[in-house]
């Protein structure tokens, strides 16, 4: 089965009008820290309780679930993955130069 990575999962997103800021980040073997931006296609988190100064953007397409009563995205990857991804920019909404 093919998922676009930068979408989000059917069902793993049912209240997608909330914005996901604040909810903290949970890999499959721990915690990854908590959401400062939410995209939609992607999410921003502030990785520092992992790896200190640290910020990792997350692929909407590894979100796993999100527990909104627990306010807790859970991915289905392991941190060390995220932590081979290119290094987040500080605004990823702004527009591309030409």
């Amino acid at each position: 089965m093919g998922t676009d990575l930068w979408e989000y999962r059917p069902g793993s997103h049912p209240a997608a009008d909330l914005s996901l800021v604040g909810y903290e980040v949970h890999a499959t073997d721990g915690p990854l820290g908590r959401i400062e931006q939410d995209a939609g296609d992607h999410l921003m988190v502030d990785a520092s309780s992992w790896v200190p100064g640290t910020r990792v953007l997350v692929p909407a397409g590894l979100v796993a679930r999100i527990d909104h009563l627990d306010l807790a995205v859970h991915l289905d990857c392991p941190r060390a993955r995220l932590s081979s991804a290119p290094p987040a920019a500080e605004d990823l909404t702004a527009p591309c130069p030409r």
